[in-house]
């Protein structure tokens, strides 16, 4: 099928895919066969037809390579690939279909209902209500939103393009007015990355959030957001009630302990002269253990509070617990403040956490310790691994976090600051790459276009592996040297979609 343009700068050459009519059957014909299946070929030890297997002959491969039927990731024909198409088969295709209606292969459906073979259908379709506007078929039959019909009537879903399907233009200038470029597919390292965004925070396993033990008084702040700290060094000083009952307590819980121990001892004098008892010098150990709980009871309750034991007033002191940096403070003197009221906040700045919101349908594909590059506004990208990837997802933004903790030693890094990250998904490997905008999406199918000859090009249909940054990884479809068109693909695919509605099985 030939189909001009409007333009009438290109032509769109579709092979008619009709079957010629059927001869009549001679008396030969008639006779039952004389084998079980004539029809099927010999398979040989690969499960492919012997005298095209590529591994009994490996003359073959070129031949293969250059028809573009290659699969570079399995080394074997795109046609012969059982691991691409598991339903492969060699079977004689009439030993598994029954007789039926009269079928469009090119176009999926029944030839009678086919309404790109024959548009002048489509209004009585629309008319009836039976008629899928995104695909241009009838609904009832559509094999694209019921592929289930197709295979039960014994066929395969439509393919597209349909073989010997070619854009053509008119002339080298029309080549060069269009605009169209190419480029070379060659094999190089390629490594399969995941693209994700995120941002900046502080190390959380060297933050502390700082605040009072219970009801305070702020009586005095000695640092500010920014300062840096020492371990132990005094932050604020803050009164509390209960801090001053503790301190009290242990007061009187120390003079009771010298009491006891005073008791203790001259008892046992007494006890040595014979004038006591052995029962009143147990009596007075109990006292002195007793008096000793108390008085240790006292100074933990201070301990915890972060008061000192000679403090007085009910005056406590909070302290820095590592070297750090004050990188946040609500703390003000005079402010009466609770337990959940966070006074002082210090952070180790030597390294921080991006934080990477990796959507849920590319989550799988991230583990641990896969390489990541983290990429700021104004500033040199930096490496890093994936030390955490959550286990569940966000409900509200469907995305899983993965952390990469990264060194700040000049302490440039920002918490807050959003950064976007390229995580290695797959070990460095040998990949055909083409320009992510040579590959153009047509009825369902990744296609690329070849130029075969000058202003000629053939839709190749290949199977899209990876990305990395601006390229797209090719698994199977192409071969090494072909050369591709980039810029003016989608014009190309345009013009194939608009001449897909064909002739496969109208009459001329």
């Amino acid at each position: 099928m030939i189909a001009r343009l409007a333009t009438s700068a290109l032509v769109v050459l579709v092979a008619c895919n009709k079957p010629p009519p059927a001869p009549a059957p001679t008396e030969e014909d008639k006779k039952p066969a004389a084998v079980d299946n004539a029809a099927s070929p010999r398979l040989c030890e690969h499960k492919v037809p012997a005298e095209l297997c590529t591994r009994c002959n490996p003359e073959l491969v070129e031949v293969f390579k250059e028809k573009g039927d290659w699969c570079n990731q399995h080394g074997v024909p795109e046609s012969h690939c059982y691991q691409c198409n598991p339903k492969l088969s060699f079977a004689a295709a009439d030993d598994a279909k029954p007789a039926g209606e009269p079928w469009c292969n090119e176009h999926g459906v029944p030839e009678a209902k086919c309404t790109k073979c024959k548009p002048q259908l489509i209004p009585k379709f629309i008319e009836a209500g039976d008629f899928c506007r995104e695909h241009g078929l009838p609904e009832s039959v559509c094999p694209h939103c019921n592929p289930e019909r197709a295979t039960a009537a014994g066929h395969g879903p439509p393919v597209f393009p349909p073989p010997g399907t070619r854009v053509k233009l008119a002339s080298p200038e029309t080549e060069r007015e269009a605009g169209i470029q190419t480029v070379k597919v060659a094999s190089r390292k390629f490594t399969d990355t995941v693209t994700v965004v995120g941002q900046l925070d502080f190390n959380q396993n060297r933050l502390a959030r700082l605040s009072a033990r219970g009801a305070a008084l702020v009586v005095e702040v000695k640092v500010d957001v920014g300062d840096d700290v020492k371990r132990g060094q005094p932050l604020v000083v803050l009164a509390s009630g209960s801090v001053g009952q503790d301190q009290s307590r242990l007061t009187a819980a120390k003079a009771r302990v010298d009491a006891a121990a005073a008791a203790l001892a001259r008892e046992q004098a007494l006890l040595a002269d014979g004038i006591t008892s052995k029962q009143s010098v147990d009596n007075a150990r109990t006292e002195l253990a007793a008096a000793q709980a108390e008085y240790e009871g006292a100074r933990a309750s201070l301990r915890a509070a972060g008061a000192a034991e000679s403090g007085s007033a009910g005056q406590y002191t909070l302290t820095a617990p590592f070297d750090g940096t004050v990188v946040a403070r609500e703390a003000v003197a005079g402010k009466s403040v609770g337990a959940e009221t966070m006074l002082i906040e210090v952070a180790d700045l030597g390294s921080m956490w991006a934080l990477l919101d990796v959507p849920a349908e590319v989550a799988p594909r991230v583990r641990v310790g896969q390489r990541a590059t983290i990429e700021l506004d104004g500033a040199e990208p930096l490496t890093g691994t994936v030390s955490r990837m959550s286990v569940s997802v966000d409900p509200r933004t469907r995305t899983a976090e993965a952390r990469v903790e990264l060194p700040n030693p000049e302490r440039k890094l920002l918490a807050g600051v959003f950064v976007r990250a390229r995580i290695e998904v797959t070990a460095e490997h040998e990949a055909l790459l083409v320009p992510e905008e040579a590959v153009q999406r047509a009825q369902g199918a990744s296609l690329v276009f070849v130029r075969s000859a000058p202003g000629e090009y053939v839709p190749a249909t290949v199977k899209v592996g990876g990305r990395a940054g601006k390229e797209v990884e090719i698994l199977s479809g192409l071969t090494p040297g072909a050369n591709v068109v980039t810029t003016g693909a989608f014009l190309l695919n345009t013009e194939i979609l608009k001449d897909s509605i064909g002739a496969g099985c109208a009459d001329d």
